[in-house]
C-alpha cells in the first residue's frame, strides 16, 4: 500500500530549521515534512482501513529524526493513564520503529502514551525483543477536541550505523503505528507487524544524510547508600564513557560502574531443577547490546547477570566489578563487536575474567554470524569456551532462522558439548501462521558460566499454529483467536519425556473484553529432570485446565480473573484463582494489584540429594503497586510483593524401574513454611534525558519453618517486616553530557 508523501527531498533540511518540542505541530517546518497516513489496521490482522485516521510526518536534521504523530479520536474516547518507564499502558499510545542501518537486523522502538509515559526497547534477529535497552530521547503529548499529538525526538547518536557509501545517502528504514485502546485495535503503516516473523525485514525506507561527526557522552554517577541492618554506610562513585570517533563504531567504556540495582527483581517461588531466568537492567550491559543477543526457546548465549554475580567463595557475595569494556563497529555487511569484563577479588576468592566477541554477516535477505565467549573462574581452576553460529533467512511470508551450538569446559576433567535449533514459521494469509521448531541438545553442552541453558539431553521437535476470524453478523465476539501446539521430545538415552499438547481459544467481545480457555494435556513419560540428576523418573499423564476472563482497557478500573484446575503431582488435584486489577484514582496516579490462591492435595518436588517427595500444599501470594505521576518528570512508586508455601502431610516417594510408587504413611517428611517479602518505595526524577535522580528504600524478608503446626500469614509477615534480610536507603544520580 503507498503512503503520501508531500516532501521529496531527501536531503536533510537546513540547520537553521528550528522545532520546539512541545507535542504541537505548529513549526513551519512540518508544512515541509515527509507525510505517511496510509495506515490499516494490523490487530487483529485485517488490513482495512481504519475507522480514524492517523497522520505520521518525519523531518530528519543534522542532529536526528522528529517525528509527529496527529491522531484523529474523539475526546471522551481517549485512555490518559500514566505508565511507568518501559510499564505495560492502559492508555492510548503512538510508536515507532527505526533500522538505523536499513539491513533488517537491528530495529529501535520507541512508545509514547497519551499519558505521558514512555517505552523502548530493540528487535534483533529473529524478532526477539528486549526492553532492557533505555536511550537519551525525548517527546511531548497534547490534545485538542479533534486530535492527541506525539512529538518525538530521536538523536542520530542514539546508534550505531554504516558509513554512507554513494553520493552522502543514507537507507533507513521506518515503521509507524498506534494502538487505540477503546477500540482494542493497532494501525500500522507499512502493513506489517511485529507479531510477524518477517516484521525486521518489512519497514518502510527512506533516504536520509547522516551526520558524519564523532560524539562522545560521559555519565558519571554517585550513590549513597545506607544499610540498616549492618550499620554501615557505602558511597560509590564512577563513570561510563560512550564515544563515537565515527558514526559507525561505538566504545564503551565503564570505571567503578553503577551496577546497583534501582528496580527490584520480581519474587518467583522456583522449586524447580529449571533456574529463573532474570533480565538486565545495568546500564552498560543494556547500551546496544542487541548484537550479542543470540538467544533461543530454551537458552542465551550472553545472559549478563552471570557478571558481576555471586563470586565462588565459599561465602558466595556478590563481585564488584573493577572495569568494563566494550566495542562495536556496524558495516553495510559485516558487524563487529567485543565487550571484555574483569570481576575485583572478593574477600575469600578471585574475580573472574569473561570476554565476548562477535562478527555478524548481512545480506540482502539472510544473516550468518558468530559469538565467541570465554570465561576465567581461577578459585575453582574452570575455564569455559562456548561459542554459537547463528543464522536467518526470509522471504515474503517465511522466515527461518537458527543456531549450531559449542561448549568446551576445563576443570578437573574436559568436556566438549554440541547443540542446534532450527526455526520455522510460515504465514499462510494474514489470518492463519505455523511455526515449526527443532531442538537438540547433548548431554556434555554447558553455557551457564556465562549465558543461560535451561536443559541440556534434549531432542525435541514443536509444532504450534494460529488462527484468527472475524465472526459475521450481529455476533457477541468482534473476534476468536486459536491456538494448538504439539511438543514431542526424548533425551539421549532414548527415554521419552512426556508429550505435550496445548489448545487455546481466545474470544473478544464487541467492548473489548475477552474470554480465554485453554486446556494443556501431558502424557506419561520420564522426568530426568525433578531427581537432580540422580535418575529419571515416569509420570502419569497430567491435565491443566483454565478460564480467564480480561475486562476492557480503557475505563478507570481494569481487572482480571483466573481460575485453574491443574495437575502437578502424580495422580491428585489442583485447583487456584487468581484476581488482578488495576484502578485509575486519576489519570497520574495508578493503583494495581494481584492476589492469588492454590490448594493442591498433590505437589510432587525433589531435592538435591535425589528424594522425591509428594505435599499437600497451599501456595498464597499478593502483590501490589501505587504509581504517582507527581509533577513532569517525577515519579513516585511504592510496591510490594509476598508469598507463602504450606506444605503438609509430605510422603516419600521411591522408585523401581522408573516407576513411582508412594511410601506408607510412616515415611514421611516435616511439614513446612517458606515465605518471601520485599517492600520497595522508590522516587525518580528524570531531569534530562537519561539523567536521574533516585531515592530508593527498600526491605526485604525470608522465612521458614518445619513443625505441625505453621505461624499464621499475619504473624509471619510482621515478623519479616520486624526483622528484614535487607532494609537499606540509596541515593543515586547519574548525569549525562
Amino acid at each position: 500500500m503507498s503512503n503520501s508523501v508531500r516532501a521529496e527531498d531527501t536531503s536533510t533540511p537546513p540547520s537553521s530549521i528550528e522545532i520546539i518540542l512541545d507535542g504541537k505541530i505548529d513549526e513551519p517546518a512540518w508544512s515541509k515534512a515527509k507525510v505517511f497516513s496510509s495506515f490499516v489496521v494490523t490487530s487483529p490482522d485485517t488490513g482495512l482501513a481504519p475507522k480514524e485516521n492517523t497522520t505520521v510526518r518525519v523531518i530528519t536534521t543534522g542532529a536526528g529524526l522528529y517525528i509527529a504523530f496527529e491522531n484523529q479520536q474523539k475526546k471522551a474516547t481517549r485512555s490518559r493513564k500514566y505508565s511507568g518507564k518501559d510499564q505495560h499502558t492502559s492508555a492510548d499510545f503512538n510508536s515507532v520503529s527505526i533500522d538505523f542501518s536499513g539491513q533488517g537486523d537491528t530495529i529501535y522502538d520507541f512508545v509514547t502514551t497519551l499519558g505521558n509515559g514512555s517505552m523502548d526497547g530493540v528487535y534483533s534477529r529473529g524478532n526477539n525483543f528486549d526492553d532492557d535497552w533505555e536511550g537519551a530521547w525525548d517527546f511531548k503529548v497534547s490534545e485538542d477536541e479533534i486530535n492527541w499529538y506525539s512529538e518525538i525526538f530521536i538523536p542520530w547518536t542514539i546508534a550505531p550505523f554504516p558509513l554512507a557509501i554513494k553520493n552522502n545517502l543514507s537507507e533507513i528504514k521506518l515503521y509507524f503505528s498506534r494502538y487505540n485502546i477503546g477500540e482494542g485495535e493497532a494501525y500500522s503503516f507499512p502493513d506489517t507487524s511485529p507479531s510477524r516473523a518477517n516484521f525486521m525485514q518489512s519497514l518502510y525506507s527512506v533516504k536520509v544524510n547522516k551526520p558524519k561527526t564523532s560524539t562522545m557522552q560521559l555519565f558519571p554517577y554517585s550513590s549513597l547508600t545506607q544499610d540498616f541492618n549492618e550499620k554501615e554506610s557505602k558511597l560509590r562513585i564512577g563513570a561510563d564513557l560512550l564515544w563515537k570517533p565515527t558514526v559507525n563504531q561505538q566504545i564503551t567504556a565503564t570505571i567503578n560502574p553503577d551496577f546497583g540495582q534501582a528496580e527490584s527483581d520480581e519474587l518467583i517461588a522456583n522449586f524447580s531443577a529449571i533456574e529463573t531466568l532474570y533480565s538486565d537492567k545495568r546500564a552498560f550491559f543494556t547500551e546496544n547490546q542487541s548484537l550479542f543477543d543470540i538467544k533461543g526457546n530454551n537458552f542465551e548465549m550472553l545472559n549478563t547477570r552471570r557478571i558481576g554475580g555471586n563470586s565462588d567463595g565459599d561465602n558466595s557475595e556478590p563481585s564488584d566489578i573493577l572495569a568494563a569494556v566494550k566495542y562495536l563497529n556496524t558495516n553495510q555487511q559485516i558487524d563487529l563487536g567485543i565487550m571484555a569484563v574483569s570481576e575485583d577479588d572478593s574477600s575469600d576468592a578471585k574475580g573472574k575474567q569473561f570476554l565476548s566477541t562477535r562478527w555478524l554477516y548481512k545480506g540482502e535477505q539472510g544473516y550468518v554470524g558468530q559469538i565467541l565467549n570465554w570465561v576465567d573462574r581461577p578459585t575453582i581452576s574452570r575455564s569455559v569456551l562456548s561459542s554459537a553460529i547463528d543464522y536467518g533467512y526470509d522471504e515474503s511470508d517465511l522466515s527461518i532462522d537458527g543456531t549450531f551450538l559449542f561448549s568446551k569446559i576445563k576443570d578437573e576433567i574436559t568436556s566438549n558439548g554440541l547443540g542446534a535449533t532450527f526455526n520455522l514459521n510460515y504465514r499462510t494469509n494474514r489470518q492463519w501462521k505455523t511455526d515449526l521448531r527443532l531442538t537438540w541438545l547433548d548431554e556434555d553442552l554447558n553455557l551457564n558460566d556465562m549465558g543461560y541453558l535451561a536443559r541440556n539431553n534434549l531432542r525435541e521437535f514443536h509444532l504450534s499454529s494460529d488462527y484468527f476470524f472475524i465472526p459475521s453478523g450481529n455476533s457477541l465476539f468482534r473476534q476468536i483467536d486459536w491456538y494448538g501446539s504439539a511438543t514431542l521430545s526424548n533425551n539421549f538415552q532414548d527415554e521419552d519425556l512426556p508429550q505435550k499438547y496445548a489448545v487455546k481459544m481466545t474470544a473478544k467481545t464487541q467492548n473489548s473484553s475477552k474470554i480465554v480457555t485453554k486446556i494443556n494435556y501431558a502424557t506419561s513419560g520420564h522426568d530426568d529432570l525433578i531427581s537432580r540428576g540422580n535418575g529419571s523418573i515416569e509420570l502419569t499423564e497430567r491435565q491443566d485446565y483454565l478460564l480467564q476472563y480480561i475486562s476492557p482497557y480503557s475505563g478507570d478500573f481494569h481487572y482480571e480473573v483466573d481460575l485453574n484446575y491443574l495437575q502437578e503431582g502424580i495422580d491428585g488435584w489442583a485447583n487456584s484463582v487468581k484476581l488482578s486489577a488495576d484502578y485509575a484514582l486519576t489519570d497520574q496516579t495508578i493503583f494495581s494489584g494481584s492476589i492469588s490462591h492454590l490448594n493442591s492435595d498433590d505437589w510432587l518436588i525433589g531435592n538435591s540429594q535425589g528424594k522425591l517427595t509428594s505435599y499437600q500444599r497451599i501456595f498464597d501470594q499478593f502483590s501490589f503497586k501505587i504509581l504517582w505521576s507527581m509533577f513532569e518528570n517525577q515519579e513516585l512508586s511504592v510496591k510490594g510483593q509476598w508469598y507463602s508455601i504450606e506444605a503438609k502431610n509430605g510422603k516419600n516417594v521411591t522408585f523401581a524401574n522408573n516407576k513411582m510408587q508412594n511410601s506408607s504413611i510412616t515415611e514421611q517428611e516435616p511439614n513446612f513454611k517458606q515465605s518471601q517479602l520485599t517492600l520497595q518505595l522508590r522516587y525518580r526524577y528524570r531531569f534530562a534525558p537519561l539523567s536521574d535522580v533516585y531515592l530508593v528504600y527498600a526491605r526485604n524478608g525470608s522465612y521458614f519453618e518445619q513443625g505441625q503446626h505453621f505461624t499464621s500469614h499475619g504473624d509471619v509477615i510482621k515478623a519479616q517486616f520486624e526483622e528484614p534480610d535487607v532494609n537499606l536507603l540509596m541515593f543515586k544520580i547519574r548525569y549525562m553530557y
